[in-house]
C-alpha cells in the first residue's frame, strides 16, 4: 500500500497504550522518559542510538495483552514466564523499523539469560539491562509510592542490574528529579517536547511502526489476524475498480489501516466463531469508536478521521438493518464495504468461488434493507471475482507471516518454560 503521509505515529502509540490495560497506563512513556533523561547524561551512544533506545523503552511491552502476562510483568519474581517479550521480539523482528534491536525486546526481562536460540551481543544485552532497570524503577514506584527504591535497587545490584547503571540513574535523578516529575505528570511535557524534536520519521518508518502496533493486536487470535490487512487491500482494490482519484485512494487506505485502532481496549481472547461475532459487534460499538477518535485526533489529517467516523456510522446502519440517514461519499461507502467484507473474509484465507454469490447476496440485501443507492455495489458486483482474487493474493504474505510467527512463538516459549522449570 501507499506509505502514510502526515501521521504522528509516536503519539498514536502512546494514546493506544493508555487504553490497553489500566495497569499499564503510560508505563511505556514513563520508562522512555527515564531512559531519555539518563541518556542525556552520557556520550556512550550516538544521537540516533539514543532515539532508538527511547523508542525501545516506549514499545518494550508491546507484546503484552494477556491478564496473566500483565500480572507477571507487574511482579518481581524473575522466575515468571515472560511470553510478552517473545511476542514483542517477533513483532519487532517482523514489522518494526528497529529490527536490529529485536533481541533487546526478547531479553529485556531475562537480561542474563543464555538459553534462547537467538544470540545477543553484549552491546544489546547492556541496552536490555538499561531498559529493564527503567522498567523496574517505574513498576516499583507505582506499586510502592512510599517504598525505599534505593534499598530495592541495591538488592538487585550486581546480579540483575549493573551497579554503574544504578549509580547513573541516581545521578540523573539528582539533577532532573525524575521521580517527582513522574508523580506530578510533568514528565509528559518533556516526552512530548522530545518527540516533537526528534521523531521526524520517514513515511516508511511510520508505516512500519503502524504495522507493529496494529499486528500487536490483530495477531493475538486466528480470528482477527487478517482483519486489518484484508480491510486495507479490499479498500484499495474496490477504490481502484471504481477509478476513484489517487488522493481519495490514499486517504481510504490510511483510514482502512487505522479504522479500528480503538480495539486495543477489547478482550481479544477469542476461541470460537461466536466469540468473534461478539468481538465484531464490540468493535463497531460507539464506545470503541470514541476510543479510536481519542487515539487519532490531532495525530492524523482531519479528512481521514472523518472518513473513519462516517464509514463506521454507515457500517452500524448496515449491521442493524436500519435506513441510512446520510448520503455517504464514495470513499465512505468503499471503506464501509471493506470493513464488512473483511469481517467475513478474514475467517478463512481461501474463499472459493462458491462463496462469492452468497456474499454478493448478503451485500445486496444490506443495500436494499437500508434503502441505499446501489450504483457503487453494482460496479463492485461486476468486478467482484477479480477484487477478491487480488485481495487474497495481496494478503497471502501476511497470512504466511502470521503462521510463521506463531510457530516461532510457540517454540521459543517452550524453551522459556523449560528453562524456568529447570532453574
Amino acid at each position: 500500500m501507499n506509505k502514510p503521509g502526515s501521521i504522528n505515529v509516536v503519539d498514536i502509540i502512546c494514546h493506544s497504550f493508555r487504553h490497553m490495560d489500566p495497569r499499564l497506563i503510560s508505563h511505556g512513556e514513563r520508562v522512555s522518559y527515564i531512559l531519555m533523561k539518563m541518556l542525556e547524561e552520557t556520550r556512550r551512544y550516538t544521537l540516533q542510538e539514543k532515539h532508538d533506545i527511547f523508542m525501545l523503552g516506549l514499545l518494550h511491552d508491546i507484546g503484552a495483552y494477556k491478564d496473566s502476562e500483565i500480572d507477571a510483568m507487574l511482579s518481581f519474581d524473575t522466575g515468571e514466564t515472560m511470553e510478552h517479550s517473545v511476542f514483542g521480539y517477533l513483532l519487532f523482528k517482523t514489522f518494526s523499523p528497529l529490527q536490529q534491536y529485536a533481541d533487546v525486546i526478547l531479553y529485556h526481562h531475562h537480561c542474563n539469560a543464555q538459553y534462547y536460540s537467538v544470540p545477543i551481543s553484549n552491546y544489546h544485552r547492556d541496552i536490555a539491562k538499561l531498559i529493564y532497570l527503567a522498567d523496574r524503577i517505574d513498576i516499583f514506584c507505582v506499586q510502592n509510592p512510599d517504598g525505599d527504591l534505593n534499598a530495592f535497587l541495591e538488592r538487585y545490584s550486581g546480579n540483575t542490574f549493573y551497579p554503574s547503571d544504578i549509580h547513573w540513574f541516581w545521578k540523573t535523578e539528582e539533577k532532573y528529579h525524575l521521580l517527582d516529575n513522574i508523580k506530578s505528570m510533568d514528565y509528559q511535557e518533556d516526552v512530548g517536547d522530545y518527540i516533537e524534536r526528534h521523531s521526524k520519521l520517514t513515511a516508511d518508518q511510520t508505516y512500519k511502526y503502524l504495522m507493529t502496533l496494529i499486528f500487536s493486536v490483530d495477531f493475538r487470535s486466528d480470528y482477527t489476524a487478517l482483519h486489518t490487512n484484508y480491510a486495507v487491500h479490499l479498500s484499495k482494490n474496490i477504490a481502484h475498480a471504481l477509478h476513484l482519484p489517487a488522493g481519495s485512494q490514499k486517504d481510504i487506505e490510511a483510514a482502512a489501516l487505522l479504522h479500528n485502532v480503538g480495539k486495543v481496549s477489547l478482550d481479544n481472547q477469542l476461541s470460537s466463531p461466536e466469540d468473534y461475532d461478539n468481538y465484531v459487534k464490540a468493535l463497531y460499538d460507539d464506545s470503541t469508536l470514541a476510543i479510536t477518535r481519542d487515539i487519532l485526533s490531532g495525530n492524523i489529517e482531519e479528512p481521514i478521521l472523518t472518513l473513519i467516523e462516517e464509514s463506521s456510522f454507515l457500517l452500524k446502519s448496515w449491521t442493524l438493518d436500519e435506513p441510512v440517514s446520510i448520503s455517504p461519499s464514495p470513499s465512505v461507502e468503499v471503506l464501509a464495504l471493506s470493513y464488512l467484507m473483511s469481517n467475513a473474509l478474514s475467517l478463512e484465507m481461501n474463499v472459493s468461488y462458491c462463496h462469492h454469490p452468497r456474499m454478493l447476496s448478503f451485500l445486496r440485501d444490506k443495500y436494499k434493507s437500508c434503502g441505499m443507492d446501489d450504483s457503487i455495489f453494482r460496479t463492485l458486483e461486476k468486478s467482484f471475482d477479480r477484487i477478491i482474487e487480488n485481495t487474497q493474493r495481496s494478503c497471502s504474505n501476511i497470512y504466511d507471516t502470521y503462521h510463521q510467527m506463531m510457530s516461532e512463538y510457540r517454540s521459543l516459549n517452550i524453551v522459556l518454560k523449560h528453562y524456568n522449570s529447570k532453574y
